[in-house]
């Protein structure tokens, strides 16, 4: 379970690189286009449409990425108060639900990036293809459900065992239970 853990995780990691390649050239185009504006009073063709296709492409590459590193908000903060098994019972029905809708929204991209293809949809001003864009989302959506899938299985198997529910209460940075006194002092 570990291994398949770190080959999702550093898959994350990969699409987090192309989650920051996205922004970085995100921000590149508008500057650029900024200076070309204010220079020669003449903007970059498209830039809107690049910005917009850089933008699908590094928020869908973020989720996956941030999943790994736990980073989504989630409801620890009521949660993480409940004896162990609704803890891990209510995480883990939320989980299976997240799995699912976000199991769906890849399909749809999926779907989406088929329908472009089938259709040749392109950009409107620079005529680029919309089908990698699509893909690319459909992938990162594959990968984010696929590591949902794998915390959900953690939750439900940390209900049972003590080092997994350790290495879940750790990773979603749930608060330790104090340890219960037995009354003595020592």
């Amino acid at each position: 379970m570990e291994k398949i853990k770190r080959i999702f995780y550093r898959c994350a990691g990969g699409v987090g690189v192309i989650s920051a390649v996205g922004y970085l050239a995100i921000i590149a185009i508008c500057i650029f286009d900024v200076l070309l504006e204010k220079t020669i009073s003449r903007p970059i063709q498209g830039s809107y449409e690049l910005v917009e296709r850089c933008m699908v492409v590094a928020v869908f590459s973020s989720f996956a990425y941030a999943q790994a590193k736990k980073a989504h908000i989630n409801m620890m903060i009521l949660i993480e108060r409940f004896p162990r098994f609704s803890r891990l019972l209510t995480l883990g029905l939320a989980s299976v639900l997240s799995v699912g809708v976000t199991g769906y929204a890849a399909y749809a991209a999926w779907t989406q990036t088929q329908t472009a293809i089938r259709m040749s949809t392109m950009t409107a001003v620079l005529h680029i293809p919309m089908w990698p864009f699509f893909l690319v989302q459909a992938i990162a959506l594959l990968l984010l459900a696929l590591i949902l899938l794998l915390d959900t299985v953690y939750v439900f198997a940390g209900i049972k065992s003590d080092s997994i529910n350790e290495i879940v209460t750790e990773e979603y940075g749930m608060l330790l239970p104090e340890p219960k006194s037995d009354g003595n002092l020592d």
